[in-house]
């Protein structure tokens, strides 16, 4: 009996464990265009993050449940929303694993609610390839197992990567379309409409704030669209406005389709 037990309890301990490492597909706001990818059967909501803030920090980024119904959010608001945080105590200190573990006011000012920014696309790149991110285990060198970072201004700004807000395509379950190739040859002058959960990242400081460093993304405010729902193109455009959208996965089919005729 007591064998029986302790082998009970090991078999449910190890089955704990290895759900962690799993990516649990809670919510498909990508629906008919989600692919599995290999860091979604080794690589859990926590990824190798080691301290409760660090943990807290990986599961709102990893976040695909905060539904669809999108709320427009404009640069300025971002850099409002920025400030109020900027004024919380230990802000100053706040950077890589030293990260707040109670993210109540930053969900007080909107985190994991559904958002949309509206502007231009300043640059795209794979993030970490070099180093890893605690988010997705540190997997170097793997395109398909980090994010996507895509740097976006208002197209009446001067193109200014400070003057930027950052969204984020994580790598679970990824559409196959959604590359930084794709992003990139989109343009800086045609508007694309980026929707997903806003989120506080607190593990860096934006351009000129005391203690941005050189290795601190370039923005202007650390409120993201993380992870993106859904990225649109627009393919009707006059002045600043856009009257019809498309989704990125058809953009890129059909401009492949005319690359090749």
């Amino acid at each position: 009996m007591r064998f029986s037990c302790c082998l009970l309890f090991v078999l449910t301990l190890c089955s704990g464990l290895f759900a962690q490492d799993k990516f649990q597909l809670k919510c498909s706001p990508f629906q008919a265009i989600e692919v599995r990818h290999p860091i979604d059967g080794s690589c859990g909501p926590y990824g190798t993050a080691t301290t409760p803030g660090a943990k807290a920090q990986n599961e709102v980024k990893n976040n695909l449940c905060a539904g669809t119904t999108f709320q427009e959010i404009t640069r300025q608001a971002l850099i409002e929303k920025h400030k109020s945080v900027a004024k919380m105590p230990g802000y100053s200190g706040w950077s890589g694993e030293d990260l707040p573990a109670d993210r109540s006011k930053f969900v007080s000012l909107g985190e994991g609610k559904a958002f949309q920014f509206i502007g231009c696309v300043f640059e795209a790149h794979y993030a970490d390839l070099s180093s890893g991110e605690s988010v997705n285990c540190q997997i170097k060198r793997d395109e398909k197992s980090n994010d996507i970072h895509i740097a976006l201004v208002e197209p009446s700004r001067v193109p200014d990567e400070c003057e930027s807000i950052t969204a984020e395509m994580i790598p679970h379950y990824r559409p196959t379309a959604w590359t930084k190739d794709a992003i990139a040859s989109i343009g800086r002058t045609t508007l694309v409409r980026v929707s997903g959960q806003l989120m506080f990242d607190a593990s860096h400081k934006v351009c000129g704030e005391r203690g941005h460093k050189t290795t601190d993304p370039k923005r202007a405010s650390d409120w993201e669209i993380h992870p993106v729902y859904a990225f649109e193109v627009c393919t009707k455009q006059s002045g600043g406005s856009c009257s019809e959208w498309e989704g990125l996965a058809d953009w890129a089919a059909k401009r492949g389709d005319r690359a090749r005729q």
